[in-house]
């Protein structure tokens, strides 16, 4: 039998080295993905110069899915359950079909086919939230919150895949995302799989950034992006304080969700071909404006620690959550205007 000091720490203490083991595990499937040869060959859409492997986020994905049924345990949970189960294997397709799609180049077509195929096996097992409960009947209340849950998670999925084009943007945004979740979520399991999501993108990140020697692909942005919008239902799913906590997740995603609602509107207005690859996220034309890549991703990963403490000002209240929300989105209206003057064309003097 073992010691009384021994039991008490043991939950405490395994966790940790749960997460150690899936940075190792992480790491090392990702060393061992660059040595597949995988290559990107630069296009008209790309920030490099040069062929550069890809496919990292099988290790990321690996990593992961591995670890949550141990994680759940070391919890007091069960290992797997139908929600958990359905969740990881949704991943585990999209992220295999992913991985075919950054081999053979499908169509956007079969690729918004698969991200549906994998929103809709999450959003099946999802409870509806109670918010959206006593708003609306409870004819009405589950086909609303399955299509909401469907649409929510093929954004996340395509937000996170447009946003991965430079080094470390995405997997140090989602990472330290993860961090806040696995602090602030109101449901244990959903605290355990964004730690452990967290430490799988920490395996990935020196691989990275700043300079890349493995790009993460589809086969890593699609899965971390679902499971982002899972996080975000669960988020709202499960009250903090007697209110939903709906928040937390679109907070701390300000910055992916921003750029790419900014980016569809302004493409839009200047007659663009929504469907059609470009090069004109923000994040993009700031660097095409000069400023260095490392600096761009870095400013993206500030705007998800402000988001987190934004996110932790507004359990307090719904004055807190609007001054919150003020808060996030007020940097944002900053960084467009400063990336529109900085990429508007000189004016000619006649």
């Amino acid at each position: 039998m073992l010691h009384p000091v021994v039991t008490t720490l043991y939950p405490a203490l395994a966790f940790p080295f749960l997460l150690l083991a899936t940075w190792i595990a992480a790491g090392l499937m990702v060393a061992a993905t660059i040595r597949l040869g995988v290559m990107d060959h630069p296009g008209h859409r790309s920030s490099h110069t040069r062929p550069t492997p890809k496919g990292g986020g099988i290790g990321i994905v690996a990593a992961f899915v591995l670890a949550v049924p141990v994680g759940r345990m070391l919890h007091g949970l069960p290992p797997l359950d139908p929600q958990t189960a359905t969740l990881l294997a949704a991943t585990v397709l999209l992220g295999a079909i992913s991985w075919l799609d950054d081999l053979y180049q499908w169509s956007p077509l079969l690729k918004l086919g698969a991200q549906v195929a994998a929103s809709v096996l999450v959003a099946v097992t999802l409870p509806v939230a109670p918010a959206l409960s006593a708003m609306l009947p409870a004819a009405l209340a589950a086909p609303a919150w399955f299509g909401l849950a469907v649409l929510t998670l093929v954004f996340t999925t395509n937000a996170v895949n447009f946003m991965d084009g430079l080094n470390g943007l995405v997997s140090g945004s989602v990472m330290l995302a993860c961090l806040v979740i696995g602090t602030l979520a109101p449901d244990t399991a959903v605290g355990v799989m964004a730690l452990l999501l967290a430490a799988a993108l920490a395996g990935f990140l020196p691989f990275n950034f700043p300079s890349a020697r493995i790009f993460m692909g589809d086969v890593g942005s699609q899965p971390c992006g679902l499971l982002v919008g899972t996080f975000a239902l669960a988020c709202a799913d499960h009250p903090h304080a007697g209110t939903s906590a709906w928040y937390v997740v679109p907070i701390l995603a300000a910055g992916l969700i921003y750029d790419v609602l900014y980016t569809l509107v302004r493409r839009w207005r200047n007659g663009a071909r929504l469907m059609e690859g470009h090069r004109e996220h923000l994040y993009q034309r700031a660097t095409q404006g000069g400023l260095p890549p490392v600096a761009v991703a870095l400013i993206h990963w500030a705007f998800v620690l402000w988001g987190g403490m934004a996110a932790y000002a507004a359990l307090h209240g719904i004055v807190a959550l609007v001054a919150a929300l003020l808060a996030v989105l007020l940097p944002q209206l900053a960084w467009s205007a400063f990336v529109e003057r900085r990429t508007r064309p000189p004016t000619r003097i006649t």
